[in-house]
């Protein structure tokens, strides 16, 4: 069993632990898996990323944003895009490697600190925004004769923004707890660069550590239950309008037999649309949930453990079962930034419409 115990602001572990390798992965598998994992899978959800986020851009580019939705969805799709971006160069020195080992190496420690981060703080961006557009949604549902004037581009637009600046800002410390030095590599034979921590983390590694890993915490944990709640809101009051709208069709329905059957039948046909479509948001909006939990459920339970087991970390007893979870939340984060475009497409007939008469273009502009 695990027992705590408290010195100073940080939780350190003490008693029974895993060993500093995993039992069922030997050197060799380890290395394998690391390389299909970082160079096969991953780096092709991030090239597939990049692709579609662009897409996406391009299509709500080309609608105009006229609409709140489209400034929210673009935002997302550019974080997206960012993040997709550095997870190519993350994997770069992978690349490099054939031609230059030396600078593989350097490559791959700076491209850590910096690519690494940017990757898990551009996903709590993005999370966040995923919050609010499930309360912009929510007030579309809930008020929708005042959310028009209430929530227009510009207003949505103000909000994207400050949320990116806050959220990042709120993270943007950890590029400033290493420092870049060059140093010579025996085994390489040559000066390479190396990252080690400074002088303020060394001076502030306590509390640091404890606000970095409640902050990883709170933000996806505060965006996971607003976009619960607001989704729990948005599909009762679909229903709550698809019963009113099935009530009131019934009884148009009893007026309409004894004047007109033919119009009966074409209101009939109208209502039945009215819930096809209820029903349709109430799918994309499950699929949202759906994706969303896979991708900040994992990652607030490892942050919740890195803040109970002090050795759950890189460096650390636990180092490579750090690892091994991180490769997770990797592959959790680079899906879930790559998986926008194939939603939209999917779920949104303008969207598709768009996308649609954009290709088309092209592809007459190309045979010309």
């Amino acid at each position: 069993m695990f027992s705590t115990e408290v010195s100073g602001d940080i939780t350190l572990t003490t008693g029974a632990t895993t060993p500093y390798y995993l039992p069922f992965l030997d050197t060799r598998k380890r290395k394998i898996l690391e390389i299909t994992l970082d160079y096969v899978v991953i780096f092709s959800i991030f090239v597939t990323g990049i692709v579609t986020n662009s897409l996406v851009i391009i299509v709500y580019a080309k609608q105009g944003f006229k609409e709140s939705v489209a400034v929210s969805m673009t935002t997302i799709s550019v974080w997206d895009l960012l993040k997709c971006i550095a997870g190519i160069l993350n994997s770069f020195s992978g690349i490099l490697s054939l031609f230059d080992p030396v600078a593989a190496y350097s490559w791959l420690n700076i491209s850590t600190i910096v690519f690494n981060y940017l990757i898990c703080f551009s996903s709590y961006v993005t999370s966040v925004m995923a919050a609010y557009v499930a309360v912009e949604r929510c007030l579309c549902v809930s008020i929708p004769l005042k959310v028009k004037w209430l929530l227009t581009p510009r207003v949505t637009l103000t909000a994207c923004l400050v949320i990116s600046v806050v959220v990042f800002g709120a993270f943007a410390v950890m590029f400033g707890i290493y420092d870049v030095i060059w140093e010579w590599s025996a085994m390489l034979n040559a000066t390479v660069a190396i990252a080690v921590k400074n002088e303020f983390y060394r001076r502030h590694d306590g509390p640091l550590f404890l606000y970095y890993n409640l902050s990883g915490i709170l933000w996806p944990l505060a965006a996971f239950a607003v976009i619960v709640v607001a989704t729990v809101i948005i599909i009762f009051k679909l229903k709550q309008g698809s019963k009113f709208r099935a009530g009131q069709g019934s009884m148009s329905s009893q007026h309409d037999q004894s004047s007109s059957q033919a119009k009966s039948e074409d209101q009939q046909k109208q209502r039945q649309s009215l819930l096809k479509r209820d029903q349709q948001v109430v799918k994309m909006l499950l699929v949202i949930i759906i994706i969303y939990i896979a991708c900040l459920a994992p990652r607030i339970a490892h942050y919740l453990a890195k803040y109970i087991v002090y050795d759950f970390y890189f460096l650390r007893r636990h180092h490579y079962l750090f690892e091994f979870v991180n490769y997770g939340i990797m592959l959790a984060d680079s899906s879930n930034g790559a998986v926008n475009f194939f939603v939209f497409y999917r779920m949104s007939s303008s969207f598709r419409a768009t996308f649609r008469a954009t290709v088309c273009r092209r592809e007459r502009s190309a045979e010309t």
